[in-house]
């Protein structure tokens, strides 16, 4: 009977208009997410804790200018102290402490659009929520929802493609990281939008399989997603750029592995290549951006370059000397020996780093039977990955941009690590490969 009343819901349910589905299926992700946050306290500081204060402080700076009706060129976020990592900018903004405009030292590393957001939610908060700590809390509140809504929709995307078993244990993973459960707060990282990228990336494929071609609405959605993430920060952008191609390289694969369809697979590595393109172009635009931020705030086209290849060469130079003395072994010691920070817990239960890699490998050991040219392939194709970043970057391109002082450092990050970390990720690959391709034939 049961069976009987879900098919019939099923049939009810694929009836209704396509908006309508998409309508109702996004208030029920938000209506969850809302629940979620709620129920495991996630927009409480005090009871699960907090994430990179040091970096907050730069939101709640520029949330207290707007808060105090006060500009700055540019739009940058910001602080109030000598110390950029000064909590007491936290409290300025709780305590609705009135402050001196021309104490504001601009942060010019980023656009900054998470502060111009949460401000505005801010000011509109305000008319209900008089309390800094309240304010703070709702804010809190909000990205969190907005991190379990984007969970939810991958989760949808791949308990359509995997079954809901598979859609399940990869939530259960959100509900079970300590980071991610401590970090969805934060302000300045705002991890929902790491996200988005690949949200569009699915909704492109998504779209295409149902209307058998890619409305070309998509391109400019995949370019937004990344604009957007990139004006909150271009921290780890190569991460949320895979992200965007997963969806489409999949695609491709079963295209090829499973239909056993070579022109099919060329068209969908034709719309992966375009998915790059578009998520390029957004990335772009988000430099052209924060170049126009520069130079109205420092008043020249000259000094707002200057500021900008500054901050690139910073960011990704390893300036701390303790870092970047350290070799290959000692990286992998401190992740996979010495580190005890879990990676997944459940109350006394946790599972760190090196246990995972150990579990996934003796898993992979018994479902896989690879042959040694899949792992060769996989070494020359890691191989080939990093002797063209090595020569792109490092020989061609980090010269004529980079300053001499700096160039060690810049480049020291395109080499080795690079091909390790191109292996890993083969690694991984050559386990999971044999996995996913009988699961699609099972299902084929």
């Amino acid at each position: 009977m049961g069976s009987i009343t879900l098919t019939k819901a099923k049939g009810i349910w694929q009836t209704l208009p396509a908006p309508l589905r998409g309508a109702a299926t996004l208030l029920a992700v938000l209506a969850l997410a809302a629940l979620l946050t709620t129920v495991r306290h996630n927009a409480s500081a005090y009871l699960t804790g907090v994430w990179d204060t040091g970096s907050q402080t730069l939101v709640y700076g520029r949330i207290h200018q707007m808060e105090q009706g006060q500009q700055a060129p540019g739009g940058f976020l910001g602080v109030y102290t000598d110390d950029w990592s000064d909590d007491t900018n936290r409290a300025l903004f709780r305590d609705d402490t009135p402050t001196d405009a021309a104490a504001f030292h601009p942060y010019t590393h980023q656009s900054g659009l998470q502060g111009w957001l949460f401000g505005r939610v801010n000011r509109l908060l305000r008319h209900w929520l008089p309390d800094g700590l309240a304010r703070e809390t709702a804010l809190y509140w909000l990205n969190s929802t907005l991190f379990y809504a984007a969970e939810l929709l991958v989760a949808l995307a791949v308990w359509e493609e995997f079954g809901p078993l598979a859609a399940a244990l990869g939530f259960a993973s959100v509900l079970l990281a300590p980071w991610l459960q401590r970090g969805m707060k934060d302000l300045y990282w705002c991890l929902w939008t790491w996200l988005l990228p690949l949200l569009a990336a699915l909704w492109l494929c998504h779209c295409t399989r149902v209307r058998g071609k890619t409305p070309r609405g998509c391109w400019p959605l995949v370019a937004a997603a990344c604009m957007v993430r990139c004006m909150c920060g271009f921290e780890f952008i190569t991460t949320f750029l895979i992200l965007c191609e997963i969806p489409l390289c999949y695609a491709a694969a079963k295209a090829y592995f499973v239909r056993r369809d070579p022109h099919g697979a060329l068209v969908w590595l034709g719309r992966t290549v375009g998915a790059g393109v578009s998520a390029l172009g957004g990335v772009t635009a988000a430099l052209a951006l924060w170049f126009a931020q520069e130079w109205l705030c420092f008043g020249s086209a000259a000094d707002a370059w200057q500021n900008m290849t500054r901050a690139v060469t910073d960011r990704v130079s390893l300036t701390d000397g303790a870092v970047r003395d350290v070799n290959v072994p000692q990286v992998l010691a401190q992740y996979f020996r010495e580190s005890t920070e879990p990676l997944l817990q459940l109350g006394p239960v946790s599972v760190t780093a090196w246990q995972l890699l150990l579990f996934a490998l003796l898993v992979g050991r018994f479902l896989t039977a690879q042959h040694l040219t899949a792992w060769g392939c996989m070494a020359l194709a890691a191989a080939a990955k990093g002797l063209a970043l090595y020569l792109v970057l490092v020989k061609l391109v980090a010269p004529t941009v980079v300053p001499a002082a700096k160039l060690a450092a810049v480049t020291a990050a395109f080499t080795w690590p690079q091909l390790v970390t191109a292996l890993i990720g083969g690694a991984l690959a050559c386990l999971l490969a044999p996995v996913v391709k009988k699961a699609l034939e099972k299902r084929n």
